[in-house]
């Protein structure tokens, strides 16, 4: 029997363990006395005990409702990579007409919402050669700035919200300019873009992806059309698939994945009437195998 004795502190040990453990399971108001028997830190704290490895908060994964979704993942980052690198053999990576400075693509691109692309260069063009500086803009009487915008149509929203947005630019940065943006992570930077006036959320990740180096995936109508075609999202409108096409498509392919989608579906994969026997992609394509003998 005196053998065992040496067991009995640990034995004493473990009974005040297991009641800890009871202690701190509960919501009892007495927690923090009953715990400072065999954690007094942490019942001054009020703080949990570390049992074992720390949980990591799971984050909600979106609702991925392309078919490409069902199939294997070997099998479907293999369509994703030929897709990205037969659109960038046929058309490379363009620029297409985008400024290069960050604040002058923001003014660009508000003012090519729902404007094709050659009307949207010109009417920037005469903008930018009667307004050097943007800061002018929101000096003049608005009228000039609506009788400058009215080719490119919606002259009187665009005119309105290119002035808010410069006017919050500026009593946030402090200046006329998006530059400092650049040291910013890109959850900041879009943060940032989407709280100004009329900048959605494709209108900011245009400009990161153009001019701050974000490697992100606009989706317009182009990709929206284009991504649905192929089966990779069956989202009824373009500002419901930036997550789902995102976590698809490889951040170093975004970039050219986006302009190149944009001249495939000005050229081949157009609204009505697509040019499917032309096209790059169509060994990829669910819209193709499903309507090969009408186009």
């Amino acid at each position: 029997m005196a053998s065992y004795l040496w067991l009995l502190p640990f034995r004493l040990l473990l009974i005040r363990l297991e009641k800890a453990e009871v202690v701190t399971n509960c919501d009892h108001p007495s927690q923090p006395s009953l715990l400072r028997g065999c954690y007094p830190s942490i019942a001054q704290s009020g703080q949990q005990p570390n049992r074992g490895r720390a949980r990591h908060r799971v984050q909600p994964k979106p609702n991925l409702s392309g078919a490409i979704w069902r199939k294997p993942p070997i099998v479907r980052g293999r369509i994703v990579r030929n897709v990205c690198a037969s659109l960038k053999r046929t058309y490379g990576r363009p620029r297409l007409g985008n400024p290069y400075d960050p604040l002058d693509d923001l003014v660009y691109i508000i003012l090519s919402n729902k404007t094709g692309p050659q009307t949207a260069h010109r009417t920037y063009e005469r903008l930018r050669a009667r307004f050097p500086n943007w800061e002018q803009i929101v000096k003049v009487p608005s009228s000039q700035i609506r009788s400058i915008l009215r080719p490119a149509g919606l002259s009187s929203v665009k005119s309105r919200q290119l002035r808010a947005a410069l006017r919050s630019i500026n009593h946030r940065l402090g200046r006329y300019d998006l530059r400092a943006l650049r040291r910013k992570p890109e959850e900041e930077i879009e943060e940032f873009l989407t709280s100004l006036p009329g900048v959605s959320e494709k209108v900011a990740k245009c400009v990161m992806m153009y001019t701050l180096g974000g490697q992100v995936l606009p989706v317009d109508v182009h990709v929206h059309r284009i991504a649905s075609r192929l089966g990779w999202t069956s989202r009824k409108r373009a500002d419901q698939c930036h997550e789902e096409l995102e976590l698809l498509v490889p951040p170093r392919k975004r970039h050219a994945f986006h302009v190149d989608c944009v001249l495939h579906g000005r050229r081949i994969c157009r609204p009505h009437e697509p040019l499917c026997r032309s096209c790059c992609i169509k060994g990829a394509c669910e819209f193709y195998k499903k309507n090969r003998r009408d186009v």
